[in-house]
């Protein structure tokens, strides 16, 4: 949790509140957009943009992870 919310305190404010919104509050694109007064493919850029982010950010995490619960 901690290295998701560190990552996430890194996106831009509305790719983060995009990602919130998507992620944590299921609401569809459409909905997204129409809250924050853009369009849909502003959200899908956003979305866009905090998924590649958060990989990017994660991968070192997931990996280890992974090297963890492979030994046990």
């Amino acid at each position: 949790n901690e290295q998701l919310s560190n990552a996430l305190r890194e996106l831009p404010e509305q790719c983060r509140t995009v990602f919130q919104l998507s992620r944590f509050e299921d609401m569809k694109y459409k909905e997204i957009a129409e809250k924050l007064d853009i369009s849909i493919k502003t959200v899908e850029n956003h979305m866009g943009k905090a998924l590649k982010l958060l990989r990017t950010k994660l991968v070192d995490f997931l990996l280890l992870l992974l090297i963890l619960l492979s030994k046990l």
